[in-house]
């Protein structure tokens, strides 16, 4: 069963993705196009005054013709960044809510299988049977959400469904910080009881902000405040990976603490302590 935990375990290289901040690109990019198309229309049409002025019957198709080909170009460029950005933003969507899918996944079993493997050892701990009950509820209050879906939902209903989505994951993380840090906390007491002493493992410490406090302010700002919001996500998920896997690698020493070894007089190999013959030459140990 250590092989097991130390495999969940070793999975968060493929369940844990860090987000790279270049997604920011997703609140961003319209905010930027919208004053660049808006700048260029106010261009345009200071540039039309003095051609107007100006019109006669002769002239006025090779004078209105740049205009609408401006104008025309203005529209092009809303359309690519409209689309382009539904795209983006669907897309970045989908990897939020999957690797939240998988990281939730990958804790709720290795919450279970430690208190499996734990309860083998002091089956009648209190401590321990805290342990399960945490592990069940984290199994019963994290669900999957389809991230296909939600994906597909943003394409045709960007504004709501990126709201929606952004107080979803902030509330899920906060949940799962709450669920987290009370497993911690039982954990200690456990491990003490199955025989591994006094574990030096760090309170856990909850982050993130109010979902509640986010949407508002996003209401309120007319949608600005939400470029803030992405940004949280963005971090405060990394942060609570790195959190976890300092956590993990914590717990994975005091479980299965590394060999310690010596070097062998004969061939220099490592030699655990204990063993009377090397391991590499096949020679009884000498220092």
């Amino acid at each position: 069963m250590l092989e097991r935990i130390e495999a969940l375990i070793r999975r968060r290289t493929e369940t844990d993705r860090r987000m790279s901040y270049i997604w920011m690109i997703i609140p961003i990019l319209p905010l930027a196009a919208g004053i660049a198309i808006v700048s260029g229309f106010v261009g345009i049409l200071v540039s039309t005054i003095p051609r107007i002025s100006n019109i006669t019957q002769g002239n006025a198709q090779s004078i209105l013709t740049p205009i609408f080909g401006g104008l025309l170009a203005l529209y092009g460029l809303a359309v690519i960044v409209f689309f382009g950005v539904l795209f983006l933003g669907a897309v970045s969507f989908y990897y939020m809510i999957d690797r939240r899918n998988r990281h939730f996944s990958r804790q709720q079993l290795l919450f279970s299988t430690l208190h499996q493997y734990l309860a083998s050892k002091v089956p009648q701990s209190e401590s321990v049977t805290q342990l399960g009950f945490l592990a069940e509820d984290s199994s019963h209050q994290e669900s999957p959400r389809p991230a296909g879906l939600w994906a597909l939902l943003f394409m045709f209903v960007n504004l709501i469904i990126g709201l929606i989505l952004s107080y979803c994951l902030t509330q899920d993380l906060h949940k799962h910080d709450e669920l987290q840090s009370k497993f911690q906390a039982a954990l200690p007491p456990a491990l003490a009881e199955a025989g591994y002493g006094q574990p030096n493992l760090p309170a856990y410490k909850p982050r993130g902000g109010d979902p509640v406090l986010f949407l508002i302010l996003s209401a309120i700002t007319g949608g600005l405040f939400w470029v803030y919001w992405y940004y949280t996500l963005l971090r405060d998920y990394n942060a609570h990976f790195a959190d976890q896997a300092r956590f993990e690698d914590q717990l994975l020493g005091i479980l299965a603490p590394p060999h310690v070894t010596k070097p062998c007089g004969t061939c220099g190999g490592a030699v655990p302590n204990g063993a009377k013959f090397c391991p590499n030459c096949g020679k009884a140990y000498t220092a």
